[in-house]
């Protein structure tokens, strides 16, 4: 069981590092494109709109996939007044209905995004912006974060089941 958990947790590890690459890329071409809107629009009195409009498209990418990035690297918002007061098979045991509750959320979240996506692709609805997208691309980015976040629940989970299993074994010697 432990050996097949770390070649999940690689495996979510080369994810995470896809993740985070993504997301600093469309960030820095997010600001180049704002920079270079400015620069345009002030220097040679001239505007594109779809400098303007591409990083606010964008945004849903960098957001969404990278829930699961914050939750494995346990850098999301959180009050941990309870997991700093518990020790032990305690935390673990309350550890593991936190990251439960996560992943039935994440899948609930996960199929709505999937029906959304379905929805707008079979809708043929188009953003009415400068650069024309599908509204289903741009909804592509919920069910993708979602799913990233259900592998990373799924660890989190795993892991906490490891802990509570060495925990029992320790108490029982």
């Amino acid at each position: 069981m432990e050996t097949a958990f770390k070649y999940y947790q690689k495996g979510t590890e080369y994810l995470l590092k896809i993740v985070l690459a993504l997301a600093m890329i469309l960030l820095a071409l997010d600001i180049l494109s704002i920079f270079s809107e400015v620069i345009s629009r002030y220097i040679f009195k001239s505007s594109m709109a779809e400098m303007e409009e591409l990083p606010r498209l964008l945004i849903p990418f960098m957001v969404f996939p990278m829930m699961g990035v914050l939750l494995k690297l346990k850098s999301h918002v959180s009050v941990d007044v309870l997991p700093d007061m518990l020790k032990g098979k305690n935390r673990s045991i309350l550890m593991i209905g936190v990251y439960a509750i996560v992943l039935a959320i994440s899948v609930l979240f996960f199929i709505a995004g999937i029906i959304s996506v379905k929805y707008f692709y079979d809708l043929g609805f188009e953003t009415v912006t400068e650069v024309v997208f599908k509204f289903w691309v741009i909804y592509l980015a919920f069910p993708l974060g979602f799913g990233i976040m259900i592998l990373i629940a799924i660890e989190m989970l795993w892991q906490e089941l490891i802990v509570l299993s060495m925990a029992i074994k320790e108490e029982k010697q």
